[in-house]
């Protein structure tokens, strides 16, 4: 990546999230460490952000809660579609009729195309989602309570007792931060407590991962490989990084970009 087009992700993350860390940045842009404190020291010069210790501080703060992680608007530039194929292989898997979960996330946000334009029970707590399916179909939908986080659209409730603990689904379909032998990896402890709660009332978990999760890593584990029941991803990610997943009895789909992906992301 350039050096102008990372400051500006760099900048639009600042402003959006007030005050972030030099590793979210890490994680998030994909550069090396020093690099991102370079680019802070001369961003900061120029007068687009302040340097704080061990990140970067918006020149103008905003007082709103926010989570950990990329925004959802430029989470959904990257891998657009290699994201819109994995939808198109998950919704496969859902049959008519049936009840079903989908966690908040991009890559989730493309399964939506995809679904029957009515007989199914969604429970989900992404705002896209919900907009897009009141406008397209006619699928009955339940929606959680909670605190609506306006960078990543999704509703999240610190608290135990809300519309999830009254559903049961016979799938739940999640992305995740990150994938690896220690299981689903998130960044943010209240996304981590919502997922939880979401598996208790699901029978399967399906994973929606285009490549680069695999190779991204979290301090923060939501669920063991043992709990994954099938796991969608795309042609870009190598065979030999497949196995150890289904050696641990996961079935692996991997999802072909079609010339209609493409031609949608260039746009």
């Amino acid at each position: 990546m350039i050096e102008a087009e990372r400051h500006r992700i760099i900048k639009k993350l600042v402003d959006e999230h007030s005050i972030i860390s030099v590793s979210d940045l890490v994680d998030i842009v994909g550069a090396s460490e020093a690099t991102i404190r370079r680019d802070i020291g001369s961003m900061a010069e120029r007068g687009e952000l302040i340097r704080i210790r061990g990140g970067a501080q918006s020149v103008l703060p905003r007082h709103e809660a926010h989570l950990v992680g990329s925004p959802f608007k430029l989470s959904q530039e990257l891998a657009a579609p290699e994201k819109r194929a994995i939808g198109r292989a998950a919704a496969k898997l859902i049959e008519p009729g049936q009840s079903i979960i989908i966690s908040g996330g991009t890559t989730t946000y493309a399964l939506v195309e995809f679904l029957p334009r009515e007989g199914l029970d969604i429970l989900t707590n992404s705002i896209p989602i919900i907009t897009q399916l009141l406008g397209t179909s006619r699928n009955r939908v339940t929606v959680p309570g909670g605190t609506i986080y306006r960078e990543q659209n999704i509703v999240l409730s610190p608290f135990e007792d809300d519309a999830t603990n009254h559903y049961t689904a016979r799938t739940l379909f999640a992305g995740c931060f990150g994938l690896n032998r220690f299981g689903v990896m998130e960044t943010d402890p209240l996304i981590v407590q919502s997922q939880v709660r979401l598996l208790r009332r699901c029978e399967q978990l399906v994973i929606m991962a285009d490549y680069h999760k695999l190779r991204q890593r979290s301090s923060i584990v939501v669920a063991g490989i043992e709990r994954i029941t099938v796991l969608v991803t795309d042609q870009q990610t190598p065979d030999e990084e497949l196995e150890w997943l289904r050696s641990a009895g996961v079935r692996v789909i991997r999802a072909e970009v079609e010339t209609s992906d493409m031609q949608l992301d260039s746009r």
